[in-house]
């Protein structure tokens, strides 16, 4: 019997652990997680604020008059 299939998943598991680790680190060290929320707010402007939706599929009818 033998391992090699075995070892080579291993091997490939523990490279892309690695890998992985590398660039979350390296990430964090540059200052990319430093402030997420930011980019959450690059789309609203003056026309469009934040909270106010402006697409709207239905409009707003009143139950109250039919």
């Amino acid at each position: 019997m033998t391992y090699t299939p075995l070892v080579v998943v291993f091997l490939v598991l523990v490279i892309g652990a690695a890998v992985t680790l590398t660039v979350l680190f390296s990430a964090q060290r540059h200052g990319y997680f430093r402030n997420l929320k930011s980019g959450a707010y690059v789309i609203f402007d003056d026309d469009e604020p934040v909270g106010q939706p402006q697409d709207q599929f239905f409009p707003e009818t009143n139950l109250e008059e039919e």
